[in-house]
């Protein structure tokens, strides 16, 4: 008997995802569950994506609680925000600054954005994190050498957001590895992966340097 493949689309119905993408976004949707327990992710806030090529990526769609999320509300969206789809869900708020991540750091392959209590003392334009061994696992050369991580006064405009991210986030030559993150002030931080895993460990890593280690607010 010849066995049919089963097919699973993206949010709008229409573009199929392939098994790679299935499994990558089937770890996200796990990622936002634990993210749910910790109180990262409340009502229907945050959003996370995936890159799927050089001129495209799968994010969440607006409007549903993340800790519900499956594969299929995932939506395929050029990196101008615009859905792949003629007809398509609304695609989360945030898209261009997800897309702006995947076109400055070719390296990175999964962006998570939520909205953890620890974050919410930060304040523009950056904070010095110091004196903790975990330091090691963003990339400092050890538990002694201080990481700054930038911090952005939040705007509704995302156009403009993601001119002023980009202008100042990226102005440097781009290292080729590592965490990609920011924080935008009273909301909620980007963290941006080589994986999904990688992406995860990058931000549970932040999140526990905020709570038991030395943070200085540079203003």
């Amino acid at each position: 008997m010849r066995s049919e493949r089963k097919y699973r689309y993206d949010a709008s119905g229409q573009l199929p995802l392939s098994l790679y993408e299935q499994i990558k976004l089937s770890q996200l949707c796990d990622v936002a569950v634990r993210l749910d327990k910790r109180g990262a992710i409340p009502a229907t806030s945050s959003n996370f994506s995936l890159r799927r090529n050089g001129e495209s990526l799968l994010i969440s769609r607006s409007g549903k609680h993340k800790r519900l999320l499956t594969p299929s509300d995932f939506l395929l969206v050029d990196f101008q925000g615009k859905p792949c789809a003629a007809v398509a869900p609304k695609p989360s708020d945030e898209t261009l600054l997800h897309a702006l991540i995947y076109k400055q750091c070719p390296w990175i392959q999964s962006v998570i954005h939520c909205h953890a209590p620890e974050l919410e003392a930060l304040a523009p334009p950056s904070a010095q994190i110091e004196g903790h061994e975990l330091l090691k696992a963003l990339g400092a050369p050890g538990h002694e050498s201080p990481w700054l991580i930038s911090v952005f006064k939040n705007n509704q405009d995302m156009k403009v957001l993601a001119e002023q991210v980009d202008k100042q986030l990226f102005k440097k030559s781009k290292h080729g590895h590592g965490p990609v993150m920011f924080v935008l002030a009273q909301h909620g931080v980007y963290c941006g992966g080589e994986t999904v895993e990688r992406a995860e460990t990058y931000l549970e890593s932040l999140l526990h340097l905020l709570k038991h280690s030395k943070v200085i607010q540079n203003k």
